[in-house]
This record gives structure tokens, sequence and C-alpha cells, in this order.
């Protein structure tokens, strides 16, 4: 029996579909690229196939698009974990694919802007998932949390990073020795969301934002972007050539001289990422 498709957010029709279905993909004139997670009736648990979708969808937005906004499809859930019964180990993925934490990784190193547009159910491997995102706009009716201690699991030392660096020590303590979920507001309070939107609202806050993204210049958001991260990282992790090779990249295209242009001439500039 065919599953319903549900509905794709606020009339966008899926152009592409990746991982058996379980990935919907469209990207719109403003280069801006939604993956929708569309496996409502498992709450948008990722299994194998979802997370090769995932990494799919990822390559493809990374072809064509400038900004990426990752969801979940079904109104119910953003993501919530990794669907245990899809994979052989819970850090092991099968049909050849990647692992949960290989798909976190991937999700992190895009070199895109990534904002995640979160409704319902974050939890788990869903919350890191999230986390690896460069944005994350929540409705009110989202709920965080990380059971991992009600399974019996330890939770990934990349994930516990993002979060510590995120909520500090004490909140990320709370969060996994209690094992209970947090609701948007306290989300917003802690710092694991940026902006909390009525639901009706929430799509169409986190598509302005990505299409403020895309209209910028891509090299220099590019640059930033991967700058930040190596300044993230630890001591022994840092590129300081690759970040000025970034800088420099910025200063010689042809979108500074379009900039200039632009203030000049009191118009919008329309940048080639180039």
């Amino acid at each position: 029996m065919t599953r319903p498709i549900p509905a794709w957010p606020q009339g966008w029709t899926p152009q592409r579909r990746f991982g058996e279905g379980r990935v919907a993909y469209a990207c719109d004139e403003h280069g801006v690229a939604v993956l929708g997670i569309d496996a409502p009736e498992r709450m948008n648990a990722l299994d194998a196939l979802a997370l090769a979708g995932l990494v799919a969808a990822l390559e493809t937005a990374e072809a064509e698009a400038r900004v990426v906004v990752l969801t979940g499809l079904g109104g119910r859930a953003f993501i919530s974990g990794a669907d245990l019964s899809g994979f052989e180990e819970p850090s092991q993925a099968t049909h050849g694919g990647p692992t949960f934490l290989e798909g976190q990784q991937r999700l992190a190193a895009c070199p895109l802007p990534v904002v995640a547009a979160i409704r319902g159910y974050c939890l788990g491997g869903g919350l890191t998932m999230a986390m690896s995102c460069d944005f994350r706009l929540a409705s009110a009716d989202a709920s965080f949390g990380v059971p991992a201690a009600k399974l019996g699991l330890a939770f990934g030392a990349e994930g516990l990073a993002r979060l510590v660096e995120a909520i500090g020590p004490g909140r990320t303590r709370r969060l996994l020795f209690v094992g209970d979920r947090v609701d948007a507001p306290t989300a917003l309070a802690w710092g694991l969301v940026e902006e909390v939107h009525a639901p009706d609202a929430l799509w169409p806050a986190a598509m302005a934002l990505a299409r403020q993204i895309a209209g910028n210049a891509p090299l220099s958001i590019r640059a930033t972007k991967a700058t930040v991260a190596d300044l993230l990282a630890a001591p022994e992790a840092r590129d300081p050539e690759a970040v000025a090779a970034l800088a420099r990249a910025c200063r010689d295209s042809a979108d500074v001289a379009e900039g200039r242009a632009a203030f000049r001439e009191k118009r919008a500039p329309r940048f080639a990422g180039r």
C-alpha cells in the first residue's frame, strides 16, 4: 500500500526524492533548497535509507542552491531520532550507507548555510542534526530532548560537544541526566534555538531568513561559515591558510565589484558567487 505524501509546506511541491522517498527536495528561484524528512509514520526517525537520502539531497543542494532549509514533514516531528530498527547497530548503517554520525558530520560540513525549521518533536539524534545546522527556528509547539539515559545508550561525543557549546555543561547534563523534554520557550532561553514562532508563522520566517541570506554574496557567506568553524575547532585542527585563501577569494571576486557598484547606484546587488 502506498503511504500518503504529507502536505509540502506552504504550497511547495517536491521536485525530487531521495532515500527511496524518505527525503523530499525542492529548490526555488532564489537559490533556497528545502530538504524535507518524509517519514511521518515513524515521526521522521532516520533509518539508513533516510540518512543516505539526506546526504544525496545535500550534495544536490550544494550543486544548485545557496541556502538549505531542513525540516520535517507531517507537522508532528522535525526528526524524532534514529530509527534503530533501520540499523544493524545504533552506530552502523545498513545498505552500505552512512552511519548516523557520518550523516551528522556531513550536515555540519555543508558549505552552505543551513536553517532548521523545527515543528513538533526534535529528539535524540534529531537534536544532534538540528545542532549541526547554522540556525534553528522552532514553532511554539516544538519540544526537545535526549532520551539516551532512558534507553541505556551513550550519547555521541560530537553531539554532546555541540550541546555544550550552545547551552553550557550544566544544562547539557540536565537535559541528558533527566531525559525529559523541554518546550520551545525553554529551548529559546537556553540557546538551543534562535527564534520561536507560532506554528503558522514558522515556515514564512524560515523562508524569509533563507532568502535574505541567499541574496547576499555566496563567497562571503561560505568564507564566514568556514572561518567560524575553524575558530571553534581544536587548535591542532585549525587551518589558518585555508581561511586566508577564502578571504583572498572574496577580495578578488567579481562580487566585490558588484557590491560596490550596487552601493553607488543605490540598487540591490546581483551576486554571482564568483
